[in-house]
């Protein structure tokens, strides 16, 4: 009883960014495996650093290709571009969309679209959102960033690019992939991981306390097992006195995954031979302390004898590693979303802001509703009038025009109030969204509106957090009780 007392006590006094938010009830007795992606989630990067190589390393490729040499110039912006936002390709432009598929931001290149050009793009008729590209993962961040720039340059010189924004995306895809494949990006990762990959000591306590709790746990990651290996020695060497070396924390260790098709795939598991890279078929069960490439979650599950819900898997890609994992299999999912601790602190000094808006909106709903009833009145005497005036009642004709002029300068008045409450609050909102990023606010909001990435986080992660470190604070049994679903109308 104690425990249970000094650990309710310690979850109540976490800050939120220490915090694990709940979507879905999650009973962690039930989970017998807890599976974690690398990149973002174990191993979270230096982000400016790490995007600023592969910028330049693709943009090279653009040059020798024979795109123009002033594209040289062009500079890596690590604060412009941020998940959840979508891309259209065809006409390249970045977009910010909520919950509903209604665009309250847009950019072509580094130019904003004004609300008109956004309606007669996107607001005007429903589009489908996954005809666009979703920047899903951070890994995506330079990638869009580099079109962005390429975009705009094609803006300011025209003709000097003779591709259309489609074509110039696909070069990039193709580029980039070639960035990937001769190491162009991830040597320089690998001869120096200090420089772009982020050690949080806090992470060996949260895998400790599950492995003691009698949790099994495994590592899926893309990457490569070259690539994994040095990442992974990295951040665990000198952890933990009782693990040797990294891949003790882990019962299976799987690589070269090729997330989202793991999940949904056929893909057979190869064993790999550390010392010489090569390859051979697994037998009928997967074995701590071997490393596995490729694979599939079905035959995963058959080999580890687990059911879907009986997983947690914990990653940073909301389509990649939650929704696939999520839909295809059932398995639960924790999402990583670092953007939250650097969001949460100023969200909680703008509390006092937040609350002055909604009151702003609450006496603008009611001087909407006294301008509503000012123009039924105004209409109803103007009927009156007519009538008056019909039967030639001219006195109350008079009377009447008297009356509906007051009522049409208290209208003017309402509307001028209103008009200026409309100003505050967009004003309000404008300069509470620029504290958290100056272009385009908050990552889980579009406005007050919940965005495309929050309405998927909402439908998809079971839980979610700002790192895997987090789980610490809680039990390995703990339950996870979501809030209860509320419509309107419950409110």
């Amino acid at each position: 009883m104690i425990m249970r007392k000094n650990l309710t006590e310690t979850v109540l006094k976490l800050e939120k960014s220490q915090r694990i938010f709940v979507n879905r009830s999650l009973n962690m007795k039930s989970i017998k495996s807890i599976g974690y992606d690398m990149d973002h989630t174990l191993a979270p990067y230096n982000r400016e650093n790490f995007e600023a190589i592969a910028f330049r390393a693709t943009l090279e490729k653009f040059i020798d290709a024979g795109y123009p040499q002033e594209l040289n110039e062009l500079k890596f912006d690590p604060n412009f571009v941020i998940r959840g936002l979508l891309v259209d390709k065809e006409r390249g432009n970045l977009l910010k969309v909520d919950g509903h598929k209604y665009v309250k931001l847009a950019f072509h290149g580094r130019r904003p679209l004004d609300k008109q050009e956004r309606h007669i793009l996107y607001n005007s008729e429903s589009f489908k959102a996954h005809e666009f590209l979703s920047i899903d993962s951070f890994f995506a961040l330079s990638e869009v960033q580099l079109f962005t720039e390429i975009v705009d340059y094609m803006r300011l010189n025209p003709r000097k690019i003779e591709k259309t924004f489609s074509e110039v995306y696909s070069d990039l895809r193709k580029f980039i992939d070639l960035s990937h494949q001769d190491g162009s990006i991830k040597n320089q990762v690998m001869a120096k991981p200090e420089l772009y990959i982020v050690k949080e000591k806090y992470r060996f306590n949260a895998l400790l306390r599950l492995i003691e709790a009698g949790k099994n746990l495994f590592l899926l990651t893309n990457s490569k097992w070259d690539y994994t290996d040095v990442i992974m020695s990295y951040l665990f060497e000198n952890a933990h006195g009782d693990f040797k070396k990294w891949q003790d924390y882990f019962s299976q260790i799987i690589v070269g995954s090729k997330k989202p098709a793991f999940f949904i795939g056929d893909n057979p598991f190869e064993l790999l031979e550390q010392s010489t890279g090569t390859s051979s078929e697994i037998g009928d069960t997967l074995v701590k302390g071997e490393i596995y490439n490729g694979g599939n979650a079905k035959l995963f599950q058959e080999l580890t004898n687990q059911k879907g819900d009986e997983i947690l898997y914990c990653g940073d890609h909301i389509y990649g590693d939650i929704i696939r994992s999520k839909e295809t299999l059932n398995w639960r999912t924790l999402l990583v979303v670092e953007e939250l601790d650097h969001e949460l602190p100023i969200l909680e000094q703008e509390k006092r802001a937040f609350e002055e808006i909604k009151d702003n909106m609450a006496i603008r709903e009611s001087l909407d509703e006294e301008l509503h009833r000012l123009r039924s009145l105004i209409n109803s005497t103007a009927k009156q009038i007519n009538l008056a005036t019909i039967k030639n009642d001219k006195k109350k004709a008079s009377s009447l025009e008297k009356e509906i002029n007051k009522y049409k300068d208290k209208q003017i008045i309402k509307e001028h109030e209103i008009s200026e409450l409309d100003y505050t609050i967009n004003e309000k909102i404008r300069l509470r969204s620029n504290k958290i990023h100056d272009v385009w606010g908050e990552l889980m909001k579009v406005g007050l509106e919940k965005s495309r990435f929050a309405q998927q986080v909402e439908e998809y992660a079971c839980v979610y957090t700002s790192k895997v470190s987090n789980l610490r604070f809680y039990s390995a049994r703990k339950k996870f009780s979501s809030p209860h679903d509320l419509m309107p109308h419950d409110v």
